[in-house]
């Protein structure tokens, strides 16, 4: 049955929400604890694809509160940078400035489509943060636009994150395009040892050669952090090989010209979780970033504008790009 609808929902923690919500995904939103995406249901097979924390529940947090902390899951947006530093004599707080900020949202209905806008300031950089979600009726493919408006009076140089949290297993294998690994040499978690350079999804390791698209056992206290660069293309992914159920990102690699990885398979408080990041230059270190020469900047009036598509498919086994329409490719069956 065809239909599609976005609503103020239950309270979630106390929390208000937003759902938006059409016969494939059910999408909820929480505009007072950064805007962020909680759930992602696929409802056909009652497939929950973002991770959220077994313990921490959402919740409003004070703007210098220490991320790692208080990470309830989901999928938030980090700009202008992610670990804390200082930018333009600014002290700016640890992974950065809109996930502990309290949206404007508002539902609407357009053209034969639902969806969401919130707004938001920086109260420190004084960029206008807009993020707005959309949903057609019966499609497996949600759009979310995003406008980031220089409204002080100096060009303003920043790092923009997505940090989608999927839920995974070990039947779970995360694919990107192919790609440039450099590893962070000040996190190197259960890859030390390894080359900090390598082309994906292979890396040298004492016991032979590693293939980075597998989810290993929990009991495997596994721990990967790294940048993907020189993207071949803008996609990410996960598939569920047990009910063959993928999830994956399509991006603008010329505005998100790396895409970082995060997972935790047991190597950081006993967490289960992949964080696929793209995002618009690396490290997390922001001074690095501008020192090097790949941050982005925008001067007084000035807008970053793009969007991304959050899509799934069934029957697949792997990834192999994710198009422009969001329509996700099969990837390799090994």
């Amino acid at each position: 049955m065809s239909f599609l609808t976005c609503s103020s929902g239950p309270r979630l923690h106390g929390l208000h929400t937003f759902v938006l919500e059409n016969s494939l995904l059910r999408i909820v939103v929480l505009p007072e604890a950064g805007a962020r995406i909680w759930q992602i249901t696929y409802k056909p097979l009652a497939a929950e694809l973002l991770w959220n924390h077994p313990v921490l529940a959402p919740a409003r947090q004070p703007l210098h509160a220490i991320y790692d902390d208080t990470w309830s899951g989901g999928w938030d947006e980090l700009f202008p940078n992610d670990e804390a530093g200082s930018v333009l004599g600014l002290d700016l707080p640890d992974h950065g400035e809109l996930w502990t900020g309290e949206w404007d949202a508002e539902g609407f209905h357009h053209e034969g489509n639902a969806g969401v806008s919130l707004r938001y300031t920086t109260p420190l950089s004084n960029f206008l943060a807009e993020k707005t979600l959309i949903l057609r009726p019966d499609s497996p493919v949600l759009k979310v636009e995003y406008r980031l408006t220089n409204q002080g009076t100096r060009a303003f140089p920043f790092l923009f994150k997505l940090h989608p949290a999927f839920a995974v297993s070990p039947n779970h294998r995360i694919d990107f395009p192919g790609m440039t690994v450099v590893r962070e040499r000040e996190f190197e978690g259960t890859l030390a040892g390894t080359p900090l350079l390598f082309s994906w999804p292979y890396v040298a390791a004492r016991d032979g050669a590693m293939d980075l698209r597998q989810v290993p056992e929990i009991s495997s206290k596994a721990l990967h952090f790294f940048y993907g660069t020189e993207l071949a293309a803008g996609w990410c992914g996960v598939t569920n090989r047990a009910n063959r159920l993928a999830a994956g990102l399509h991006f603008d690699p010329e505005i998100f010209s790396s895409c970082w990885l995060f997972a935790s398979h047991g190597g950081w408080r006993d967490l289960n979780v992949a964080v696929l990041e793209p995002a618009t230059g690396y490290p997390f270190r922001i001074q690095t970033v501008i020192r090097e020469g790949r941050a982005r900047a925008r001067s007084p009036g000035e807008t970053l504008q793009t969007a991304v598509l959050f899509s799934v498919e069934e029957g697949l086994l792997s990834i192999g790009g994710v198009e422009e329409n969001g329509r996700i490719q099969p990837g390799d069956e090994t």
